[in-house]
Formats: C-alpha cells, structure tokens, sequence
C-alpha cells in the first residue's frame, strides 16, 4: 500500500508536470507568452524536483542522500528562476537587477555544485536516520559537515524572496485595484512559500534540527496562486474570445447592412479571410480559401498591376491605405470597388495582418462622372452669362463718354462752320474730345480687368478732388437738362485708397441717376447733391448723392442693386449692380434710403488711406 509521502511528493509531480506541458504549448503556439514559457519551466523544476526529493526521503544509505541533493539542484534551478522571471514578466513589476542577481547567484551554485562532491551544501554526510512523518519513515540526516561555500547558497536564499516582496511593495503602491488584487492574490502566497521553504531547507543545512530536507511542497503553494493567476488570464481570454466573436458577428451585419465586405490577410497563412459579402462583391467563390492571387485574377487587368504595386507598398510602409480598382463579375460586368484598410507591422518590420474593407462604389462613379459632365456644363453656362455680362457692363459704362464725345463732336462742327473761326473755343472742344476718348478707353481696361481678375489699380486719392472731376464731366449734360449739381464735399476730408477711375465711375453713375430722377420732380428746382463725411469710427468717408425726384419704392430700394432691374424705359439695369461691385471690391459698401422731404440719397463708403488714419490717430 502507497503511504501519503509518495502518494502526496507523486501527486505533485503529475500535477506540476502537467501543467508545464500546457502552457509550453501556450507558448508554443503563441510567442509573445514569455511569461507562460517562464511559468512551464518553473512547474518542469517542481515536478522533477518532487520526484528526487522522493527518493531522498526514502535513501538506504548517507551516500545515496548526498547523490540526490546534488540532482536536486538542477530542478531547483529551474524552479526558482522560471518562478521569477515569471513574476516579473507576469506582474511587470520587481527591480530587474534584482532579478539578475538572484539568478546570477543560483547559476554560480549550480556550477560550483557539478564540481563538489557529495554536493555543494555538505562537504560530508557522515550518517542517517529514519523519523516519521506523515505516517511514513523517513530518511533525515544525523551527522554531516556544511560546505564551506552554503552561505553562498544561504545568500541567494534570502535574496529571493527580497524580490518577491519588491514585487509586492511595487504592485501596492500603484494603488489600483488591479494591482493590490495581484499584490495578495499571487504575491503574497508565494513569498509565504518561498520564506517557509528557505526555512526549512537552512534548518536541515546548517544542522540546527534532524528535520527531513522537503524543499518542494511549499513551493506548490507558490506555484498554485500563480496557476490560479495565469488560468484566471485562460478564462479572461477565452471571456474575450467570446466577445469578439459576437464582435465580428455584430461587425459583419453592420457592414452587410451597409453594403460593405470586411476581410483579413495572414502572412503566416498567406490566406485571405473574407465575409460572403466581400466573396459577393469581388465575385468569389463563397466557400474555397481565397489567396492574393485568387484577388488578383477577377480584378480588370487594367488596375491588376496598379493594385499589386499599392498592395506591396502598403505591406512595406504599414498604416492605412485605401485604392479604388475594378473588377470582372463572372458575368463580363465591369464593377467599381473601394478598398480600405491597416497593415500591422512586426517588431522587425515585416507584415503580420491587414484588415480592411470593400464597397461597391459603382453607382457613385457613375454619380461622379455625371455630375462631372454637369459641372463641365455650368461652367460653359457660366462663361457664357459673364461674357453677357461683360457686354452689358461695358455697354453702360462706356455710354456716358461715348454721349460726351458725341456732343463735343457736333459742337465741333458747329464751331466750323461759323467765320471767322473761333481757334481757341475750339481746341477746347478738342481736348474735351481727347480727354473723354481717354476716359471711355480707361473705363473699358479698368471694366475688363476687373471682372476678369478682381485687379485694383489702388492709390491715395482726394475725395474732392475726385468730385470736382466728376462735376465737369457733367456740367454740360446738367445744363442741357437744367439740373443744378452742387458739391459739398470739404477739402479737409482726409485722402481715401482706390481705383481712381473706378470709384469717379460710380461716382458720376450716381450723378447721372439723380439727374434722371430729378427730371420727375414735382417743382422745377432739379437739384442734385455731393456730399461726404467722415466716419472716424470705421475709418471710411461716406460720399452720398441726393436727388429731389419722387424717391424709391419700398418694395424695390434693394432690388434696384440687382443685375438687370431698371425702373428706365431705356436703361439696362446694370449700372448699380457694377457700381456695388466695384464699392465692395473696395472694402466698402452702397445702400440707398428715401429723404424725409422727398427724393433718395445713395451712400457708399470707401477706407481712408492707411497714412491718414495715422496721422489722425
């Protein structure tokens, strides 16, 4: 019949056995579980160490004992250091020169012990008794003599369970309630296990009682809290598992739902995963294993080169990336397809996975290209309305010098016709006939210029200054309808930057509509007004022109800025709608309102020049 000693010391070994071979196979199938790798070897040392200790317990002669202390060093090597390294790639935590010196410590005693003879612990074991323990004989030892290198050993003793309580003291001061759990729950009972085995294994050394040397069985303490630890990791996993099962399910049907495949590639299987709704849309066969170059084959060999070399790329540099292709269904159709995804690197740079995904986006090219022809469309629409434009902008601009020239030109002939002639009367008339044709050329540059680029020929200019010009281009059209312009503009107005011919343009448009508008007025006193202020709070002038016609209707006081609105019979409605364009190209602005006593007054601002505002400040 087996007594408890070699049922429990059997036992143990089985178990521990067992246990190094299931997470050697863990660490085997994946390479990143150092700590299981470390964990398997720890158990490997358990259980051959349990099998020595065995035959220790039961050893016939002082000879035979001392033979099994120097094979036990060996498991407690792999014992103690796959424990550790355990704790520290497990629980990330310890000091790793610690570390290093524990397992320096326990390399130099198990070489030295190779080299002693009966073992590195005893220099001599002169007898042996037989005491009995857990109902069973066993062998302990009565007289021996201590090697004369055990504090060696004595030392590694204690500094292993030091780093098991650096470990604990680390996990507890980060003081989550993850880490204290691993502080109690694994910490704790190892270091009570290692503490207790250092205890019972220098008691028999140092001679101190005729104990048996049973080093193991407080070890299985320790390595059953970090069993229990590493399979709570197990369930934990295999939880995750689960979950991104229902995951992927849940991903799936959100993806189906929306029209889009997901897929995978392996580099280690060199296989593609895909749903049946990327197999559908790449025209697959939705059963067989896909390879890259299964991909390849429905694509159009058009994009086939293309996508080899982006796919290539994108496994080189990693991250995201994204390509349209085309594909060929088993039918001849031809099939946009965007694909999006991630390349996930290994530590050497080498691709591990790709994720991604595929949509259908045939629809949305042909959507793309459609609205590509209408936009080629709009763009000849657009043409076409701002050359009309163009033309009735010049056409309105161009009129008043034109009318000028015309007017001049028949007075010219008048004066040449009269004897004796009048030389000088007519070299005025000339120049006027000079100056407008250059003024009408200005207008016409200036016009195209600016509606074609948005161009300002800028500078300082005098606001009265620039009223006065606008006054004697008018003076004669003013007295042939009997109008009387008056200018109120005060020489003190600080300069204003701007397109001198733009803003006289506006300035004398204005001009010309109040005198059209005061040909209604009700008396004969046909008065149109210049004026302007300053503004100092916006640093602007504000220049108005009044007139004593009937005023604006309400319903029309801002249509009347719109292209083509005119209330003239002969007008073509675009005169305001350049003048405010011309105004906000300016940085400012052009509105009208209706005068209490009768008539409108247009306003418009323009900035004061940079170096008035200087000055005045």
């Amino acid at each position: 019949m087996l007594s408890q000693v070699t049922i429990i010391w059997s036992a143990t070994a089985g178990a521990a056995l067992l246990l190094g071979i299931v997470h050697a196979l863990v660490w085997g199938y994946d390479r990143r579980a150092r700590g299981n790798l470390a964990f398997a070897f720890a158990t490997l040392g358990l259980a051959s160490g349990a099998l020595i200790e065995l035959e220790m317990l039961h050893a016939q002669t002082p000879q035979q004992w001392g033979e099994l202390v120097w094979w036990l060093h060996p498991p407690l090597f792999l014992l103690v250091c796959g424990m550790a390294v355990f704790l520290r790639l497990h629980l990330d935590a310890g000091r790793v020169w610690l570390l290093t010196v524990v397992i320096g410590l326990r390399a130099t005693i198990l070489i030295l012990n190779f080299f002693s003879e009966p073992n590195f612990n005893f220099e001599r074991i002169d007898s042996i008794g037989q005491i009995a323990f857990l109902g069973d004989q066993v062998t302990v030892v009565t007289s021996a003599v201590t090697g004369k290198h055990q504090w060696l050993a004595t030392l590694a003793a204690f500094l292993l369970p030091l780093f098991i309580l650096d470990v604990v003291v680390t996990l507890w001061r980060r003081r989550t309630p993850e880490a204290r759990r691993m502080a109690l729950v694994v910490g704790g009972p190892v270091l009570v296990a290692v503490v207790l085995s250092l205890v019972l294994s220098q008691v028999v050394i140092w001679r101190i009682a005729p104990l048996p040397l049973v080093v193991i069985p407080p070890f299985v303490i320790a390595l059953g809290a970090m069993a229990l630890e590493v399979s709570r990791d197990v369930l934990r996993a295999s939880r995750l598992a689960r979950d991104l099962r229902e995951s992927e399910q849940r991903l799936t049907l959100a993806a189906s739902g929306a029209g889009a495949g997901l897929w995978t590639w392996d580099s280690t299987s060199m296989r593609v995963w895909a749903t049946e709704q990327a197999r559908a849309l790449l025209g697959l066969d939705r059963m067989a294993d896909i390879t890259p170059a299964d991909v390849l084959r429905v694509v159009d060999p058009a994009d086939a080169h293309e996508l080899n070399d982006s796919f290539r790329a994108a496994l080189k540099r990693g991250g995201e990336h994204a390509l349209p292709f085309r594909v060929v269904t088993p039918e001849g159709t031809v099939r946009w397809i965007a694909a999006q995804g991630t390349v996930e690197l290994g530590p050497s740079g080498e691709p591990k996975l790709v994720r991604g995904v595929v949509r259908d986006v045939t629809e949305q090219r042909r959507a793309e290209a459609e609205a590509g022809e209408l936009h080629l469309k709009l763009a000849h629409v657009g043409r076409v309305t701002m050359l009309g434009q163009l033309s009735a902008a010049l056409a309105h601009e161009i009129s008043q010098p034109l009318s000028a020239i015309q007017q001049n030109g028949e007075t010219a002939q008048i004066l040449l016709k009269r004897e004796p002639l009048d030389i000088e009367q007519l070299h005025a008339v000339v120049d006027d006939l000079v100056r407008d044709n250059r003024r009408a050329t200005e207008v016409v540059q200036r016009l195209r210029t600016w509606l074609k680029q948005g161009h300002m020929q800028r500078e300082t200019i005098s606001m009265e200054s620039l009223a006065q010009d606008v006054l004697t281009l008018v003076r004669s059209e003013a007295t042939a309808r009997r109008v009387t312009v008056e200018c109120a503009v005060p020489r003190s107005l600080p300069r204003v930057c701007g397109d001198r011919v733009h803003l006289s343009q506006v300035l004398l448009n204005l001009v010309m509509n109040a005198m059209d508008a005061s040909a209604h007025a009700r008396d004969a006193r046909h008065r149109v007004s210049i004026g302007a202020s300053l503004i100092a709070a916006d640093h602007c002038c504000d220049v108005t022109v009044s007139d004593d016609g009937p005023g604006i209707p309400p319903e029309e006081i801002n249509r009347i800025f719109d292209p083509f609105v005119t209330s003239k019979s002969d007008g073509i409605g675009i005169g305001l709608s350049i003048s405010r364009a011309i105004i906000e190209a300016h940085g400012g602005k052009l509105w009208a309102e209706n005068r209490v006593r009768g008539g409108a007054t247009f306003h418009f601002t323009v900035p004061v020049a940079e170096a008035e505002v200087r000055e005045s400040a």
